[in-house]
C-alpha cells in the first residue's frame, strides 16, 4: 500500500489597507468573491492559505493619536503575535500616509515601510506600492496632486524595500478604490508573481 505524499500548504499574509478590505464608494465593500484578495485564496487552494488584513485608512506607521486603530504597526505586530509561522507577507500600504493632512515626510513613509522587514524578521516580505489614484474630488479633498508628487517620489525609492509590486493604472470605483475589474486585475499580477514563491 503507497503512502500519500502530503505537502504543508503556504502561509500567506496579506496586510493592507481599504483596497485589501474592499472599500468601495458610497462607504459600501466589493462583493466578497470579486475582492482580489479572496480570489488569490481560492486559485492557491492547497497550496497556499491566505489570511487577509485589511483596514479601511490604516497608516503605514503609528503616527495617529487621534485614531490609534489605524496604525499599521502595532497592529502588524499583534498579528505576527497571534500567528508567527507565516511563510510570506505581502504589505499593501502608503496610500494613506500620502493624504495631506498627515504632512508626512518621503522619509518618513520610506522608514516606516521598512520597519516592517524587521519585525518580520526572516519571514520574506513583498510590498504592493501605493497605486494610482485620482486627485479629483473623487479620492477625497486629502489626496491632492501633491500627494501625488509624494507618491511618485515614493516610487522611486522603491529598490530599498526588496521585493515590490508595482501596479498598472486600474480601473477605480472611485478616485481611490479599486472597481471590481480592477480586483480582478491586481488578483492576476500578484498570483504572477506568487509563482516563484509557491
Amino acid at each position: 500500500m503507497s503512502k500519500k505524499r502530503t505537502t504543508t500548504a503556504k502561509r500567506i499574509l496579506i496586510y493592507g489597507d481599504s483596497n485589501v478590505w474592499g472599500a468601495n464608494f458610497a462607504s459600501k465593500r466589493i462583493r466578497y468573491s470579486d475582492r482580489w484578495v479572496n480570489r488569490l485564496g481560492r486559485a492557491l487552494r492547497g497550496r497556499a492559505q491566505v489570511t487577509a488584513d485589511g483596514v479601511r485608512g490604516r497608516v503605514a506607521g503609528d503616527f495617529r493619536t487621534d485614531k490609534p486603530d489605524k496604525n499599521g504597526l502595532p497592529a502588524f505586530t499583534t498579528a505576527l503575535q497571534k500567528a508567527d509561522n507565516f511563510d510570506l507577507i505581502i504589505i499593501a500600504l502608503g496610500t494613506n500616509d500620502l493624504q495631506q493632512r498627515f504632512a508626512r515626510t518621503l522619509e518618513d513613509i520610506v522608514r516606516n515601510l521598512l520597519e516592517y522587514r524587521n519585525l518580520a524578521g526572516k519571514t520574506p516580505i513583498i510590498y504592493i506600492l501605493p497605486p494610482c489614484f485620482d486627485t479629483s474630488d473623487d479620492s477625497g479633498y486629502e489626496f491632492t496632486e501633491s500627494s501625488e508628487q509624494l507618491r511618485q517620489k515614493l516610487l522611486q525609492r522603491k529598490k530599498e524595500l526588496g521585493n515590490y509590486i508595482e501596479l498598472p493604472k486600474l480601473p477605480l470605483s472611485d478616485g481611490l478604490h479599486f472597481s471590481p475589474l480592477g480586483h480582478y486585475q491586481v488578483f492576476k499580477i500578484v498570483r504572477e508573481v506568487l509563482k516563484s514563491y509557491i
